[in-house]
């Protein structure tokens, strides 16, 4: 078995940890009737716990297959560390909040409130840096058995596009003091099955997702195309580039659209 080194472990520890959270907060929401924007309260810290378990996940992966010197510097250690505290921070307000029955997000009711969502603004940027370092060192690292160019392509567009798409507009739908919403009403029931999102109107959200998880997806296409195609053809970093020009737009497009009012999926 490959050797993981301290990033790596703590990446994976973490995602282990957020996913050893998903039944506590099951069964809370099984016990707690309590509701917020017409959805059981404890949706949300669920959502956050399944998403930042993948997050994880997909950095504790990829940090393998960078060099091993780039693998045990201590830069990569303190992205680690500060990414993890960031997260568990933002999953104790989250919980913390869904207790004391109050919303987590756009939330400024009291000074408390306010203080907090400050901090999981300042978490949320904390915890996405770790791609961006190592998006740019997949970009000049060179390629291998096990990281083949469709790979490492996919790995250093996915990290790099997701941080900035995700820090944009994530950023900017944080700002927001109506919330996700665009020219919708305010709750979430009636939303997309499985997403929540918003079926009457624009909602923020939808772009985000896009966003974010081309970490996960452009790395995915890389990777399985070099094994469709061969790693010697130009095939899979033509796909990568592809797969990256529709998720950029479809991020972008995602955006635009609810900035219009208009639902993703009515």
């Amino acid at each position: 078995m490959r050797q993981l080194y301290f990033s790596e472990r703590l990446w994976a520890q973490t995602a282990f940890l957020l996913l050893a959270l998903i039944p506590v907060t099951l069964a809370a929401k099984a016990l707690d009737p309590r509701m917020i924007n017409d959805i059981p309260i404890w949706t949300k810290p669920l959502k956050f716990q399944v998403s930042l378990a993948l997050h994880f996940a997909t950095f504790a992966v990829l940090a393998t297959l960078l060099a091993e010197k780039t693998r045990r510097a201590f830069w990569l250690a303190g992205f680690a560390v500060a990414a993890s505290i960031a997260t568990m921070v933002e999953m104790a307000i989250l919980m913390g909040q869904a207790a004391r029955g109050v919303p987590s997000h756009f939330n400024e009711a009291t000074v408390l409130d306010q203080i907090l969502y400050a901090l999981m603004g300042i978490g949320a940027v904390v915890l996405i840096l770790p791609a961006l370092a190592m998006g740019v060192r997949f970009l000049f690292v060179k390629t291998s058995a096990r990281l083949t160019p469709g790979l490492k392509l996919g790995a250093a567009l996915g990290l790099l596009f997701g941080f900035i798409l995700t820090l944009t507009l994530g950023g900017y739908m944080s700002m927001q003091a109506s919330g996700h919403w665009v020219g919708a009403p305010t709750t979430d029931a009636g939303g997309l099955p499985i997403f929540g999102w918003s079926r009457d109107g624009g909602d923020l959200r939808v772009a985000h997702f896009f966003a974010t998880h081309l970490m996960q997806a452009l790395p995915l296409i890389g990777f399985l195309a070099d094994r469709a195609f061969g790693a010697k053809s130009v095939a899979p970093r033509r796909l990568v580039w592809l797969a990256a020009i529709v998720g950029v737009g479809l991020s972008v497009g995602t955006f635009l659209q609810a900035l219009s009012g208009q639902p993703f999926i009515g």
